[in-house]
């Protein structure tokens, strides 16, 4: 039975309360009544309820002050407030100490009483439960002797000593392995998504808990032996195995990182990728095979989410990646624009496919990728779309964060989804006409535009939309036309070999001579003195 407190100075609201409402047909028992309000603080600081029920205009402590107090002693039960009408104005400093319903007393009855109970039962259910999952937690904790594996992982991976027979044997002692003889097998396992694992779980160790919940029952059920140590991101699991048959081993090993897959994502919803070292016949094998998994950490990168590996190291290669990427952010950007996803992922996807066939150095793609995103921010910005708080947090995400390819193309889908779901806003810093006018000229950049042209896509009169389009940028329409182009053809002379005459007509000029003209004005050079500089 959860524990109810009345507080009220009125006795005929107490007397009501005691004996019309079925408290123990919800779960609760009236514990205490008060008419005195500082006579309930002192008493419930020491033996603290499940339900305060409190009026608030009372004589020494108001109902607001008995709750803070009572807070401010880390009581903090769930808590209704009783009123008049003409108390309503306490209400917001209800709110504030977040209390949990507030009744009129003039329209208090049976009936909402025991509706608050329901709701009140469903709270204290949860916190219960919740409490009941910490303490789980707690003795997870100690029965893992997490810290005391995490010391065991990281003197084996710091490698600057070796560990003498009586470390191994302390060590076999308190973690429960013989050391001593027999085989080993080590195992890692990334968890994929681990941003979006730690966010969902609130806490790493409820996050671990989960996850040892179903290895202890899978270990178990597979009669293997094996002990597991949690990391940050990831956890290692070392088996032991008595015999040596390696080659029976390795397939023992394997069904049970099926099945731990099948039932972390069954379960859990969570995926991992998992590579398997070699089975190890001594210590030394043991030490080797998590340093050389530690090592070499950085091959997941091209591994598929969900996949078991075996590791082998392959070298990464650093091929040249930047020769069409002008003409893949134009690609993207635009199809930004057209709000189309479909093309958006099928483009940068291409992309990454194309970089995972040449088993491109990792760094380099994060690269890559993190300047698809600011030359697509620059490209959008000329939209007067964005500010610079939009950029913040993505390429230090891609660059520190980011530990597979897979989760590359999720990041960088998920920062276009961003770009395109700004566009759609209406809050935009200019008005409705003049975005789409800049809309269509991006999306248009490589044709000859005219303002009667954009105009009439807007159905609009053209002097009209030229004052309009003056008095919201402070720029000319022509001026702002050419200064686009202008700025494609800087960029196409600087990253691509294109000759003059092929940029001029991909940017709608009639003629190569009347562009070069156009570019000397608006740079004081000539487009190919521009690239001999470069």
């Amino acid at each position: 039975m959860y524990k109810v407190a009345l507080v009220d100075d009125d006795v005929m609201v107490l007397k009501f309360l005691e004996s019309m409402i079925p408290w123990e047909k919800h779960g609760f028992v009236v514990a205490n009544t008060f008419r005195d309000s500082l006579e309930a603080y002192h008493h419930l600081r020491a033996q603290p309820c499940d339900l305060l029920i409190t009026d608030i205009g009372m004589p020494k402590l108001n109902g607001i002050e008995l709750i803070t107090l009572l807070k401010e002693d880390g009581c903090d039960p769930i808590k209704v407030i009783l009123s008049c009408h003409d108390e309503f104005h306490y209400a917001q400093q209800a709110l504030k100490l977040d209390v949990f319903d507030y009744i009129l007393k003039e329209s208090m009855n049976q009936d909402n009483m025991e509706e608050l109970l329901q709701r009140t039962r469903i709270l204290l259910d949860d916190k219960r439960a919740q409490c009941s999952r910490n303490d789980a937690v707690d003795l997870f904790l100690k029965k893992n002797k997490d810290p005391l594996k995490a010391a065991f992982i990281e003197r084996i991976l710091d490698g600057h000593d070796i560990p003498d027979e009586a470390w191994w044997r302390e060590q076999g002692q308190l973690l429960g392995m013989d050391f001593a003889g027999g085989y080993f097998t080590n195992v890692v396992c990334y968890i994929d998504m681990i941003d979006q694992a730690l966010e969902r779980y609130k806490k790493q160790t409820l996050l671990h808990f989960s996850i040892d919940n179903i290895l202890g029952e899978i270990l178990a059920q597979q009669q293997a032996d094996g002990q597991i140590f949690y990391r940050p991101g990831k956890f290692h699991v070392i088996f032991m195995h008595q015999e040596n048959r390696p080659h029976e081993h390795d397939a023992a090993v394997e069904r049970v990182m099926q099945e731990i897959h099948r039932q972390l994502n069954k379960y859990l919803k969570i995926t991992i990728t998992t590579v398997i070292g070699a089975v190890c016949a001594t210590r030394e094998g043991l030490v080797k095979s998590l340093q050389d998994l530690e090592a070499h950490e950085n091959q997941r990168f091209y591994y598929p989410h969900d996949s078991i590996q075996r590791l082998k190291v392959v070298p990464y290669e650093h091929p040249m990646i930047y020769e069409d990427f002008v003409e893949v952010v134009e690609q993207v950007k635009t199809a930004i624009l057209k709000n189309d996803r479909q093309e958006v992922a099928d483009l940068v996807g291409n992309q990454l496919r194309k970089m995972r066939q040449q088993r491109c150095e990792p760094l380099i793609v994060k690269e890559w990728a993190v300047k698809l995103v600011l030359d697509l921010k620059l490209r959008l910005q000329a939209l007067s779309y964005f500010s610079e708080s939009i950029l913040t947090g993505w390429t230090d995400h891609i660059v520190g964060r980011v530990h597979s390819m897979d989760q590359l193309e999720e990041v960088l889908l998920t920062i276009c989804e961003q770009f395109m779901e700004y566009l759609e806003r209406k809050e935009i810093p200019c008005s409705h006409e003049i975005a789409k006018l800049q809309k269509y000229i991006q999306m248009n950049i490589h044709k000859r535009i005219s303002l009667t042209e954009v105009a009439e896509y807007l159905h609009l009169n053209p002097s009209y939309l030229s004052r309009l389009f003056k008095k919201t940028t402070g720029e000319g329409f022509i001026e702002y036309v050419t200064r686009l182009k202008m700025e494609k053809a800087r960029e196409l002379l600087m990253a691509t070999s294109k000759p003059v005459e092929q940029i001029a007509f991909d940017l709608g000029f009639d003629s190569k001579s009347y562009f070069i003209k156009t570019f000397k004005k608006y740079y004081g050079r000539l487009p190919i003195e521009l690239r001999r500089v470069q």
